[in-house]
């Protein structure tokens, strides 16, 4: 999995998981952080159909904490009802636990 510039977000960066084969990811989150208030936050976690259940989403929202460590994550929306098992399972043992909170002052909107 590799981090890059996000394409929908400016100041953000994003992980996502290619494969030799495919121009485009298979997997892919958006991420920023703020170390100030020592704050992390990920958006628009997606897997292709094909790939879903792989395990992509989860290795990912494991990886940010243990590369950026000392933050709490967090998600800028909502969590559907049908999503929330997931989030529960990636969250345990993050702190923050991918809970829904807003951006610090130091983050721009948009």
């Amino acid at each position: 999995m590799a981090g890059h510039g996000s394409g929908e977000r400016d100041g953000w960066r994003q992980r996502a998981a290619n494969l030799e084969d495919r121009d485009d990811p298979v997997f892919a989150v958006d991420y920023r952080i703020c170390r100030r208030c020592k704050l992390g936050w990920i958006e628009q976690p997606h897997t292709l159909d094909p790939f879903l259940q792989c395990g992509l989403a989860s290795a990912a929202l494991a990886a940010l904490p243990r590369e950026h460590p000392g933050l709490s994550w967090h998600t800028l929306g909502g969590h559907f009802r049908a999503s929330r098992p997931f989030w529960t399972a990636v969250g345990e043992g993050v702190p923050g636990g991918y809970r829904q909170q807003g951006v610090c002052p130091h983050v721009p909107r948009g």
